[in-house]
């Protein structure tokens, strides 16, 4: 019998870890396109197929009750020390009457690494990290109820993940606390950082003490696993400074779960390397750094931390649009590429206005769930900022229509050390603004009814790949300047080779990004001085190196959006520009000097805002742009109804009378983008079909200034956009 017992456990435990081709062609896809090992990455809601639990364990969770409230599953987790086994209890409560309980946040990693644990009398196999969590959160001599999405949802039930899963923001928002696993002892042991980046940081922050002590530095406690004690640090002491840059690379901070699962809670704690911070400390001491002039050397960006930190604000200070949810965590990665929206519906709040609804179901593929959020977030939001997005340098692998974004894609990474979200989309739907930042159509806006239906029904393929736009074009581009990539900041620690190599890296696409800025330069100033007024200014008060400087900033460059860093880049730039071959060394001593007072080289405002992979045009009627990278020369300048920002579409062949169209990318076109340019009277008119199997835009051939674009583009536009 005991054999055989054994037998069956193997067999189990072999199910256990067993993938279907699918799955593992999603996990191969996202793994290609995120360039992210297996082993790091927790599986998005699939997440829950990967385990075989024994079906006794589970039973079927009914609504409780008159009102149907519904139910949820307690982990009981008992007592325990040491290398004991983890043992457990499970049981169903209604969510209402629920007694006080703590949820765990972690990082399944690779769902093939599993652990057992004793459930209910039966040996259960959890992700490896979890038995580990659970392992070093129990106590020795009383129980701990917790919630673990693992445990507590029947893995094998698809219409219970369904229903699990739209009760997240709840379950964690009930949770009397959060407890955000990072990582044990072994995994902090594996950051291991150079002689010479160690002796660095240290000479730093002695040489820094001094100026601290006039700082109002906060303290952060710290509480010892081992030792059973509490103890308070600075933020810039040796000890927090080196234990930051192990954990702020840990793949908890990009998973795409965790901002729901904190962003809604009370009350949250790290558990990382043997200790425990608060999370507030954590945040607290971050912000304090970034304020500080000290360089944040070898800590990877803070865009991880502060993009959950501030989405807690957005979503205790009111209304919060899908759009911006979506784009601020467009940086997030999942191994189920749906999760992409499903994960952050639940932050969702529009007292005012209808809420976006999308329907959570993994029956569906990723194509059609995205183009049913893209239209819904069009529907209710009734204008066009869903087709204003941040420059990606990745292609799109999905068989989506230019307009729907494919939040799939890993956005352009912003490269800075500052709090706070980057790169943005120009119309900032990332910052929640309470008024729109621009108005290039004159604050009209874009009519749902325009989808088209061809005499079908709204389900089928020409009505769902299709969007119909009103507007007309303003003017051709006929010049571009060279794409803006940004300066790359070095985050190597583990050898001094490879951190030599990143400087080097460094200083190269710091010299490159001031060839950039002089070539931007030469458009800007063609056949005119930076003094001359700019024509396009309808009050002429404007110089070209104003509209220069406006543009390169979208509008912010000394203006009250504007930042004292963004304001001194833009004025290091023009210095460096101005004088010649000397601006080679004042670059390398720009670099030299701020990397010293960390303002503004490793802040980069730049590219942290708006300019990372755009390239600076002008246009035929002498309009200064920056426009998307995959713009060129006779590229159209569209103003559409229901647009803050211009859109740029080129046009292609003509057939039968029908003039073809391809979207290309949203465009800052100085002064047009508070509507001195829109005319709406110029889009009146009616438009005609799509043509879905060249994947391109057909609008009628009417007067070249009344026209309504349908825009459509099927994935080979995407790889045929990617050339330029």
């Amino acid at each position: 019998m005991q054999i055989a017992h054994m037998r069956n456990l193997q067999s189990f435990l072999l199910a256990s870890s067993a993938k279907s081709p699918r799955q593992l062609s999603a996990r191969t896809r996202c793994v290609k396109r995120v360039g992210w090992p297996l082993s790091d990455m927790k599986p998005g809601f699939r997440r829950f197929g990967h385990q075989e639990p024994s079906s006794s364990l589970y039973q079927t969770l009914q609504p409780s009750g008159d009102c149907g409230s519904p139910v949820i599953r307690l982990l009981e987790l008992l007592p325990g020390r040491g290398t004991q086994p983890v043992t457990a209890r499970l049981r169903s409560l209604p969510l209402s009457s629920v007694p006080r309980y703590e949820a765990i946040s972690y990082c399944w990693g690779d769902p093939t690494d599993t652990k057992t644990v004793i459930c209910n009398g039966s040996p259960l196999p959890v992700p490896r990290r979890l038995e580990i969590a659970l392992r070093n959160m129990r106590h020795p001599t009383q129980s701990r109820d917790l919630w673990a999405d693992a445990i507590c949802i029947n893995q094998k039930d698809d219409k219970e993940k369904k229903v699990q899963v739209e009760l997240m923001r709840e379950i964690f928002a009930s949770a009397e606390r959060t407890l955000i696993w990072v990582g044990d002892k072994e995994e902090r042991r594996q950051h291991r950082i150079s002689i010479f980046a160690l002796m660095s940081i240290k000479i730093g922050l002695l040489m820094l003490r001094r100026r601290l002590k006039a700082l109002q530095s906060p303290e952060i406690p710290i509480f010892e696993f081992e030792r059973k004690e509490k103890r308070v640090v600075a933020p810039f002491s040796s000890d927090f400074y080196l234990e930051l840059i192990g954990l702020l690379r840990q793949p908890w901070f990009r998973r795409a779960w965790v901002v729901q699962e904190v962003a809604v809670s009370t009350h949250a704690t790290i558990f990382w390397g043997g200790r425990q911070y608060e999370w507030d400390d954590i945040v607290r001491a971050l912000k304090f750094m970034s304020e500080v002039d000290f360089p944040l050397a070898f800590i990877v960006t803070l865009e991880h931390v502060s993009a959950v930190e501030e989405e807690r604000k957005y979503y205790r200070g009111g209304a919060v649009k899908l759009l911006s949810v979506l784009s601020r965590h467009q940086r997030c990665e999942a191994t189920d590429l749906r999760d992409k929206v499903f994960s952050f519906l639940g932050l969702v709040k529009t007292p005012s206005i209808p809420r976006t609804q999308v329907n959570i179901t993994y029956e569906e593929k990723t194509e059609p769930i995205y183009t049913q959020t893209a239209r819904a977030m069009l529907d209710t939001d009734r204008n066009l900022d869903i087709l204003s997005r941040p420059p990606s340098t990745t292609i799109s692998e999905l068989n989506l229509p230019s307009w729907v974004p494919d939040w799939s894609l890993p956005p352009a990474s912003s490269l800075t050390y500052s709090w706070g979200h980057g790169p943005l989309s120009l119309t900032g739907v990332e910052l929640s603004p309470s008024t729109p930042r621009f108005c290039a159509s004159a604050n009209t806006a874009f009519t749902p009814s325009s989808f088209p239906t061809n005499g079908s029904s709204s389900s089928s393929s020409t009505s769902n790949r299709s969007l119909i736009i009103q507007g007309y074009v303003l003017d051709t581009i006929t010049e571009t300047g060279p794409i803006y990539q940004g300066i790359q900041i070095p985050t190597q620690v583990r050898s001094f080779p490879s951190i030599v190599q990143e400087w080097w890296k460094c200083i190269l696409s710091l010299l490159r990004a001031r060839k950039v800025f002089i070539a931007w330069q030469k458009i800007a100033y063609f056949n005119t001085t930076p003094q001359s007024r700019n024509p396009t200014c309808k009050s002429n008060k404007e110089t070209m190196r104003e509209a220069f400087l406006n543009t390169v900033s979208t509008s912010e460059a000394g203006t009250s959006s504007s930042t004292p860093a963004l304001d001194f880049e833009l004025y290091a730039w023009e210095k460096s520009a101005r004088i010649g071959i000397i601006g080679l060394p004042y670059s390398a001593w720009i670099l030299i000097s701020h990397f010293l007072s960390n303002k503004p080289f490793l802040v980069c405002e730049m590219q942290g805002r708006y300019s990372l992979r755009r390239r600076l045009v002008r246009t035929s009627g002498g309009y200064l742009g920056l426009a998307s990278a995959r713009v060129k020369s006779g590229d159209a300048v569209v103003l559409a109804a229901g647009g803050q920002v211009p859109l740029v579409l080129r046009r292609r062949l003509e057939l039968e009378g029908n003039e073809q169209w391809e979207l290309v990318g949203d465009a800052y076109v100085h002064s047009v983008m508070q509507g001195e340019a829109w005319e709406e009277k110029k889009c009146k008119n009616t438009f005609s079909s799509v043509d879905l199997e060249t994947g391109l835009l057909e609008v009628a051939c009417i007067p070249v200034l009344d026209r309504i674009a349908s825009l459509c583009i099927s994935k080979s536009t995407f790889v045929e956009l990617d050339k330029f």
